[in-house]
């Protein structure tokens, strides 16, 4: 259960007054990463005709783990704000290889002291905010590629991780707050907001 006792999967609640489930701050990946891991999806989920909500989601790392809950959208992008116009650009290492389990991959990605330092500022000027937070409070950043999908599903993403380049990682000038409308199955991400981070001093 979450901090104020509401069921603790992202999966089932409900929209909000805003209209939106859950959300979340992402460091979106570079335009070929991007395209390249939209590929992968569209192909793996061709079958389906209602595929996962991070399906149409950009390729990236999250910053700030799903959270609820909150009174109003105005307030989450004044801290995220704040938070931005404190943090230099910084570079994010992505693993060489997807790291598979089940039928999940993902991309791990090196935890530097920036990246961290972002992580922990977010979570700290959102979580007052929140009604509800998902997920280990322990970060843990990834880039994933597929979660939960099925046996078939899975099996296509496999075949087509070989044939995956994402380079060697990706620089990130500007974070995204991110909202998912509907559920996990059939639901849809889309960005709320975006914040340059400080790339002047």
């Amino acid at each position: 259960m979450t901090k104020d006792g509401h069921n603790s999967d992202p999966c089932v609640v409900q929209n909000d007054r805003h209209g939106f489930t859950v959300y979340s701050v992402f460091a979106i990946a570079g335009q070929a990463q991007v395209s390249a891991v939209s590929d992968l999806r569209r192909a793996m989920y061709s079958r389906t005709n209602n595929p996962p909500a991070y399906v149409n989601a950009p390729a990236h790392v999250t910053l700030k783990r799903l959270f609820s809950g909150i009174p109003n959208i105005e307030d989450i992008q004044e801290v995220i704000h704040g938070v931005a116009e404190s943090t230099k650009p910084f570079w994010i290492d992505l693993a060489a290889e997807p790291q598979t389990s089940g039928f999940d991959a993902e991309v791990p990605v090196g935890i530097t002291n920036e990246l961290s330092a972002l992580n922990y500022s977010l979570e700290a000027a959102i979580t007052p905010l929140a009604q509800r937070e998902y997920g280990s409070d322990h970060f843990r950043p990834h880039m994933t590629l597929f979660t939960e999908a099925s046996v078939d599903e899975s099996l296509r993403g496999m075949r087509l991780l070989k044939g995956l380049r994402l380079g060697t990682g990706f620089y990130v000038e500007s974070i995204e707050m991110m909202a998912r409308n509907g559920p996990l199955t059939g639901g849809r991400w889309q960005s709320i907001a975006s914040f340059d981070l400080d790339i002047w001093s």
